[in-house]
C-alpha cells in the first residue's frame, strides 16, 4: 500500500532557504533613517538606490510601486530602508499607510527561486507579492505564518549580480571607517538599474581587496 508523502512544514520549506541574509525595514524618511542607522546604530557605508519602478503582482493585481532603497551591510547581513512614493499597491505601502514603519521583512537568497517558492506554497505559506524585474531577477513575498505578525518573508533571486552585489557590500563594510555621505545612485528599471549596478560593483571592486563569498 502506497502513502503520500506528508506536504512540508513552513519551518521545513524554510530551512532549504539556509540563513537570513537580508532585514528590511519600511521608514517614513530614507534619509533620515539612513542618518540615523550610521549615527546611532554604527552601521554602514549606504549606497542610496533612487527612482525604481518595480513590475510586480501584489495580491493578484498588476502594479508599479515607485520606490528609493538604501542598502548597508553588518557582516554577511544586508540592511536595507525602502521608502514608497507613490500610491501603487504594494507590500510597503500598507505599512506606509498604517504608519507601521520599522521591520518589514527578513529575506533568504534562493539559487533555485521557482522550485523554493512552490515549497513555501506547498507549506502554506500564502504568496502576497511577486516581483519579476528583467535583467535583475525575481522577488517573493510571503505573508508571515505567525498570527498577528504583520511582516513578510522575502526570498531573493540570487542571481550573479545579486551575488556579486553582496560580497562587494560585505568587503565594504568591512573598511568602513565611521559615517561617511551615502553613495548616491538615481536609477530607472530595469536597462538603468542594471547598468548602475555594475558600474557600483566595478567602482567597489578596483577600491577594496578581495571579494568575500556568500555561498
Amino acid at each position: 500500500m502506497s502513502h503520500q508523502a506528508s506536504p512540508p512544514t513552513p519551518q521545513a520549506a524554510l530551512a532549504r532557504l539556509g540563513p537570513v541574509r537580508q532585514l528590511g525595514y519600511v521608514v517614513e524618511d530614507l534619509n533620515a533613517a539612513v542618518a540615523a542607522w550610521q549615527h546611532q546604530l554604527g552601521i554602514g557605508p549606504w549606497t542610496i538606490l533612487s527612482g525604481i519602478t518595480l513590475q510586480c503582482a501584489f495580491e493578484g493585481q498588476a502594479s508599479q510601486p515607485r520606490i528609493d532603497i538604501a542598502l548597508a551591510y553588518r557582516g554577511e547581513m544586508q540592511i536595507e530602508l525602502i521608502q514608497q512614493h507613490n500610491d501603487a499597491p504594494s507590500p510597503y505601502l500598507q505599512h506606509r499607510e498604517h504608519r507601521q514603519f520599522g521591520l518589514h521583512h527578513t529575506a533568504f537568497l534562493s539559487s533555485d527561486i521557482d522550485a523554493d517558492v512552490a515549497a513555501l506554497q506547498a507549506a502554506g505559506l500564502t504568496l502576497a507579492c511577486d516581483i519579476r524585474m528583467p535583467m535583475s531577477g525575481r522577488y517573493v513575498y510571503f505573508r508571515s505564518p505567525v498570527a498577528g505578525e504583520h511582516s513578510y518573508i522575502e526570498v531573493l533571486e540570487a542571481t550573479a549580480m545579486m551575488r556579486q552585489m553582496f560580497a562587494s557590500g560585505m568587503a565594504r563594510a568591512q573598511d568602513w571607517q565611521g559615517p561617511a555621505e551615502p553613495l548616491h545612485l538615481s536609477l530607472a528599471w530595469p536597462l538603468k538599474l542594471a547598468m548602475g549596478v555594475e558600474r557600483l560593483l566595478r567602482r567597489q571592486s578596483t577600491s577594496h581587496g578581495p571579494k568575500q563569498s556568500i555561498g
